[in-house]
This record gives structure tokens, C-alpha cells and sequence, in this order.
């Protein structure tokens, strides 16, 4: 790209690290909708992965015309070798519309992220861009959940009438005595890692029981009683204060031995699920103020941490992660 006195302006490291998260990710993505929306007898939920699928397209034409432009080399991501497009269901339809909200969550998280560090105009257009869809899809979604009676709400209580100020530190509790009553931005961060440590589990029940990989397949059932570990200790947050927990999706796995997808990409999806999870216990983190609770979130992320440093190794040993854009290596070039 030039500016209007004709100087090229080239790309940030910034705006060429979420390019190439981004392009991995889509390409990604467009595997699974290509398999989900193929194996759905819901027309609305047919039509909601048709939807994201053509977002997914869109996005990865633009992100090719800026690698292009700027001769950027095409990362390999995944493609048509990735998904086995007759291969039986390995979800439900109720999953699906699971799995659209989850992404799309964590999508508006990276999204916005990816558009406050991009600085060239037809870079921030572009990560502005997926916001608008991602968020128009979300929506939809929610929508069609609350519609279809699969949501659970968040937990309600009591509505302020009166603006409090903490006198106390009590109110950040240590760790003798009954706690005080769980707060509202502390129920918001337990929520969401709910979901997400269930979104986890799904998938890695799912993947668990069509990969013929005995190491990979013994990562994933390490992942899914991690998850399972991680999901009981959150439900415990909200069920000493009795307040409901969202369902588990575990029914929604189907009994299928049939791979929908390659080991590399069910691989993938799980290390990039694992970093969605340790972004959200990051939002738990600084949503509390109670010892306990921080204590506890800190414990889960550094779990997940380490579940995830095992999957990176495995997709080295297998040859399967590409490697980021890396900064020049100025002790080399003085030699």
C-alpha cells in the first residue's frame, strides 16, 4: 500500500501476526463448515452455517488480496485435504449452534484486539469489517438458541437499588470464615469459562473417538477430564452461592468412529481452543476480588497452560505448525 505522496507503507509486525493468526484460523474454519453444513436436517441451523461459511470465504479472498499486495507468502493453513467431506455427523445440530456462539465470542475478542493494533487503513477496514460480520452472526445465533429454549441465562440477582461502597477488606475475603455472596462480575467470569472449558470437552470427546493416533488420541482424553477437572471446580463457584450452571453439551457427541476432519486439524483446533481458554480465565481473573476465587483461576490457567504447551509439541513433532513471522536476526546477519 502508498500514501498519497506514493511511499509504500509496509506492514507492522503487529498487523502481520494477526494476518497470519487470522488466515490459519478462517482456513480453518471453513473445513468444519463445509463438513456441519452438509450434515444438518435443522433448516434455520443450515442456514446460520451457510451464513458463517460465506463470512469464512470472505474473509479469506480479502486476507489473500492483502498477502498478495504485499507479497506476503501464503501461509498453508487447511484446506481440502483437511476435512473428509462424507463423513457421518459427528455432532448434533444442537452442538452446531453451540459451536457458532463459542467461536463467534472468542472471535469478537480477537478481532478487536487485531483491529487496536493495526495501524495501516486498509488493514483496520478489514479487522473492522470482521467485527460487523462476526457480531451480525452472533446475534443470530443468540437468537436462535434463546428461540430454540437451549440456553440456559446467565444467573440473575438481585437488581442495586441503592450505590454501596466497600468499607472493608473483608470483602476480599481470605481464606477462613464464610465468604460474602459471589458478585456479579465474578459470575461473569465464571460463566464464560464455563462454556468454554465445555466447548472444549465436546470437542474433545468428539475427536477422541475417530482419531487413530494413539498419542494424539490419549491428549485428548487428557483434555477432556482436564476439562471435565475445570468445569466441576466452576460449577462449585456458582452452586455454593445456589445459583444454576450452564448444561453440559457432552449428549450433543455423537457415536460415530468416522474422522470428519484430518488429525492435523483436529490437532489445531484444540491448541487454538486452549487459547481461547486461557484468555478466558484471564477475564475471570481480573473480574474477581475474592482470594479464593483469583486463587482458583489462577490454578485452572496454569493447567490449561500446560495441557496446551503439550499440544504445541505434539504439532511439532508432527510437522504441523507453521512457523509465525519471526523479526530479523541481526547476530546472524553480522556474521
Amino acid at each position: 500500500m502508498k500514501t498519497e505522496d506514493n511511499r509504500n507503507i509496509t506492514l507492522t509486525a503487529t498487523e502481520l501476526s494477526e494476518l497470519w493468526k487470522n488466515y490459519i484460523g478462517e482456513t480453518l474454519l471453513d473445513c468444519v463448515y463445509t463438513h456441519f453444513k452438509t450434515n444438518t436436517n435443522d433448516e434455520r441451523i443450515k442456514e446460520l452455517l451457510e451464513k458463517a461459511h460465506n463470512m469464512t470465504q470472505k474473509h479469506i479472498t480479502k486476507l489473500k488480496e492483502i498477502f498478495d499486495k504485499d507479497e506476503f507468502v501464503l501461509p498453508n493453513g487447511f484446506g481440502d485435504k483437511d476435512v473428509i467431506r462424507d463423513a457421518p455427523p459427528l455432532f448434533t445440530d444442537k452442538f452446531y449452534l453451540f459451536y457458532l456462539k463459542e467461536v463467534s465470542r472468542i472471535n469478537l475478542i480477537q478481532f478487536s484486539n487485531a483491529l487496536t493494533v493495526s495501524f495501516r487503513e486498509d488493514i483496520r477496514e478489514y479487522f473492522d469489517e470482521c467485527i460487523d460480520d462476526t457480531s451480525e452472526i452472533h446475534q443470530d445465533v443468540m437468537n436462535s438458541m434463546l428461540t430454540k429454549g437451549m440456553v440456559i441465562r446467565a444467573p440473575y440477582i438481585p437488581i442495586p437499588k441503592t450505590v454501596e461502597f466497600i468499607e472493608s477488606n473483608k470483602f476480599l475475603n481470605n481464606f477462613f470464615g464464610k465468604e460474602r455472596p459471589i458478585s456479579a462480575t465474578e459470575i461473569m467470569g465464571v460463566y464464560v469459562n464455563l462454556d468454554s472449558n465445555q466447548f472444549g470437552k465436546s470437542l474433545m470427546i468428539g475427536f477422541s473417538q475417530v482419531i487413530e493416533s494413539e498419542e494424539i488420541k490419549k491428549y485428548m482424553l487428557e483434555g477432556r477430564d482436564l476439562a471435565q477437572k475445570n468445569v466441576k471446580a466452576l460449577q462449585d463457584m456458582l452452586t455454593k452461592d445456589h445459583l444454576p450452571a450452564p448444561q453440559l453439551w457432552d449428549p450433543e457427541v455423537l457415536e460415530s468412529k468416522a474422522a470428519p476432519f484430518s488429525e492435523k486439524l483436529m490437532l489445531y483446533h484444540i491448541a487454538l481452543a486452549n487459547v481461547g481458554s486461557v484468555l478466558n480465565y484471564g477475564v475471570g481473573f481480573t473480574s474477581t476480588y475474592r482470594y479464593d476465587l483469583a486463587t482458583d483461576f489462577l490454578r485452572l490457567v496454569s493447567e490449561i497452560a500446560k495441557f496446551s504447551n503439550k499440544g504445541v509439541k505434539l504439532l511439532i513433532e508432527k510437522g504441523w505448525l507453521e512457523q509465525p513471522p519471526l523479526a530479523a536476526d541481526r547476530d546472524k546477519l553480522a556474521k
